[in-house]
């Protein structure tokens, strides 16, 4: 059918939660706040509609209800076609047109390879321009060295193949103005729409900070549970986290200094589910986050590997 009007009259409630099946066998769950009309945008894409199943729900409701479902649904087994909320993208992806899916296997099982460090890209003037007085200010900066040598390791293990999916996937942000009167960045890296890596320092002090995304699933591949590295890494604080783009099983590791992080990125259980979120996430989509792209920061980063 090319529209549901005739299941939702206007006196009817549109407001709510629904559940769509196609032809391939995936699945998609969204929220609506009038269902006919989102069931018609929705085959205007899509061809191969076979069933739909709907609640109502009110609007406050949506966001919390829908998270809520997709993750149960993930958890059953259910192939989804959603790219928020959900842990892995089913289908073609845009990720997959530069880095094919074994190569993004490989990267998951053995790391990136030699060829994965040489520049493949050239950015505009104008985009070198944006971010030169802030690069300035990251070279002179205390702390600049030690951010350097955190973001190598973390390229070097983390993302795949960085200067193949730099800029499109990936940035890296050069002394962003997040907190800058409390706790300053000295660099953030983004994919999609959230943050993967950022570190900084406390306003007025000589004191560091620094958090990393991963993906706990992976992580407790390689300790027991989350208590367990916790006993191995009693200073480092653990927050599971619900961003959008990184679906289910996901925590944020916080450190209070830079010591500390070069630390966790050292240990191969920290760096295989770090890589394995980063992953997750630009499967997803691309970055959204290119404009505030540094790529002397990313340039000095990558000289050093």
């Amino acid at each position: 059918m090319k529209s549901i009007a005739h299941m939702f009259p206007p006196s009817k409630p549109r407001c709510g939660i629904y559940f769509l099946k196609f032809g391939d066998g995936l699945c998609y769950i969204g929220q609506a706040v009038d269902v006919v009309r989102r069931f018609a945008q929705h085959r205007k894409i899509y061809d191969d509609i076979v069933a739909i199943a709907f609640f109502v729900l009110p609007r406050a409701n949506l966001d919390s209800v829908e998270r809520l479902l997709i993750f149960k649904a993930e958890s059953q087994g259910l192939r989804l076609k959603n790219a928020v909320h959900v842990t892995s993208v089913e289908g073609e992806r845009d990720l997959d047109l530069v880095v094919s899916n074994e190569e993004q296997e490989s990267f998951l099982i053995g790391g990136n390879d030699g060829e994965s460090f040489t520049r493949l890209i050239d950015l505009p003037s104008s985009q070198h321009d944006r971010s030169s007085k802030n690069f300035q200010r990251f070279q002179s900066h205390e702390f600049g060295r030690t951010a350097v040598g955190l973001l190598q390791k973390y390229f070097r293990s983390c993302i795949v193949r960085p200067r193949t999916t730099e800029y499109s996937f990936w940035s890296v942000s050069c002394m962003p103005s997040t907190n800058v009167g409390s706790w300053p960045r000295l660099f953030a890296v983004n994919a999609a729409s959230m943050e993967l890596f950022v570190a900084g320092w406390q306003k007025g002090s000589h004191l560091t900070w620094a958090f990393l995304n991963v993906a706990d699933d992976v992580l407790t591949q390689h300790w027991q549970n989350l208590q367990a590295f916790s006993e191995r890494y009693p200073t480092v604080e653990t927050v599971e986290r619900s961003y959008r783009d990184a679906g289910q099983r996901q925590v944020t590791l916080h450190v209070s200094s830079h010591e500390e992080m070069l630390e966790l990125l050292h240990d191969e259980g920290v760096c295989k589910a770090a890589a394995a979120l980063s992953l997750r996430v630009m499967r997803k989509r691309g970055n959204l986050y290119a404009k505030y792209h540094c790529p002397q920061l990313a340039e000095l980063t990558f000289s050093g590997l």
